[in-house]
């Protein structure tokens, strides 16, 4: 296997990637946030662009099945962290004990570190039951007395200070003492009071499981320094990457949406990335068939940076817009789009009073682009037609009003 390379986002099942680009013992820090086994399915609105798409449960119910998806990939983060390295895991109540059993088979009993409790407060209805204000998050190293550990600390409160100095005092004769109070404050617990992030934050990209920066800047530095290599192989909308390039340090990202990491490669740019390496994005005719039907839609549309229509059925033959104009885009996972799709096309442009739209595919017919000449000429509505496997690979994106 060659030298690792860093600052990549790598494309597909992190299974398959980390078995074939990272080599044994390369990483410092691992922190992942893999889907958690709900019944759930979950709807994405991406900040200002409105883009939804759905999460299938893709376990059906059976936690086993979670479990058993899950160990072959937990096996392959054991293999490549450093012996100096650890590994953070974060879940809910769904599964963490199915998947603590696992982790302390994988990485030993004895390199469980610590349980440590992310505690926040939002809002939640009426039950029968005390309110789940919390997440888990198993810490492991992979040898225990070598991992790389910073202490972290907690400022006093102002009363705490105080309090602390009274206590702390001691008089002999007529003289006092105040003995030593560290001012760095009192050592950081495995209970962490964190806020969720706020609607209106400027962090929020509108991932219903986005983790806040303040959780994952605790966790990278508590355990790796500037210049170290932090991974996340199910990387999401890169709240892990994006806090590693503000603290100094490499990353490896991994997600299996090309839409997602679009939005990932676009936060790291903003946070001072300028190295970054795509592996596996699809761009070929035959990676982007593979796609499923809604996230081809999506990946379209997002690459463009259009808008997505708001509606998964009954959208009028409109699976979008571009974000100034507003004119309409259609978008169509088939080689051979012909004269009735653009005819039922050129219908909806009409309808949404436009006098241009455009239509993304994998290809057109003859027809088709005869039936585009027909339109402009006689109907006066403008439908421009893109490849898109040519589209993506234009460099750089053409711009779309």
């Amino acid at each position: 296997m060659d030298e690792l390379k860093t600052n990549v986002l790598y494309y597909g099942d992190n299974l398959e990637v980390i078995h074939k680009y990272i080599p044994d013992d390369s990483i410092d820090l691992i922190y992942i946030d893999p889907p958690f086994f709900s019944s759930k399915a979950y709807e994405i609105i991406y900040g200002d662009t409105k883009e939804k798409r759905m999460f299938e449960d893709r376990w059906k119910g059976d936690v086993y099945h979670y479990v058993n998806w899950m160990e072959p990939r937990l096996a392959q983060m054991q293999r490549v962290l450093k012996s100096t390295g650890t590994i953070y895991v974060h879940l809910d109540w769904h599964a963490v004990h199915y998947i603590k059993v696992a982790l302390d088979r994988m990485f030993g009993y004895d390199n469980f570190l610590n349980e440590v409790i992310w505690h926040y407060r939002r809002w939640s209805g009426a039950a029968k039951r005390f309110q789940k204000m919390h997440d888990t998050i198993l810490f492991y190293a992979k040898d225990t007395g070598k991992q790389k550990f910073n202490v972290l600390y907690t400022p006093y409160t102002p009363k705490s200070l105080a309090r602390k100095q009274h206590y702390h005092t001691r008089i002999k004769g007529d003289d006092i003492y105040v003995t030593s109070i560290s001012p760095k404050g009192v050592r950081e617990n495995d209970v962490w009071i964190i806020p969720i992030i706020n609607s209106q934050a400027r962090e929020r990209l509108g991932y219903p499981t986005q983790k806040p920066e303040a959780l994952l800047k605790r966790i990278i530095e508590a355990s790796s320094d500037p210049g170290d290599i932090v991974a996340d192989f199910f990387c999401g909308c890169g709240t892990t990457l994006a806090v590693a390039q503000l603290l100094g340090r490499k990353w490896i990202g991994c997600d299996v949406s090309p839409t997602a990491l679009k939005l990932v490669k676009q936060r790291l740019i903003k946070y001072g990335a300028t190295d970054i390496t795509e592996v596996g994005v699809p761009k070929s005719l035959e990676d982007l068939k593979a796609m499923k039907p809604f996230e081809f839609q999506n990946y379209v549309i997002s690459f463009i940076q259009g808008i997505n229509n708001p509606k998964l059925t009954g959208e009028g033959g409109i699976d979008g817009w571009t974000t100034f104009k507003r004119y309409p885009i259609q978008v169509k996972q088939q080689e051979h789009v012909g004269r009735p799709e653009i005819q039922k096309f050129q219908s909806a442009v009409r309808a949404e009073k436009k006098d241009k739209g455009y239509f993304f595919a994998l290809g057109f017919s003859k027809l088709a682009y005869e039936e585009v000449a027909r339109c402009k000429l006689e109907e006066k509505v403008d439908i421009e037609l893109h490849v898109v496997q040519d589209l993506v690979q234009q460099d750089p994106v053409p711009t779309f009003l």
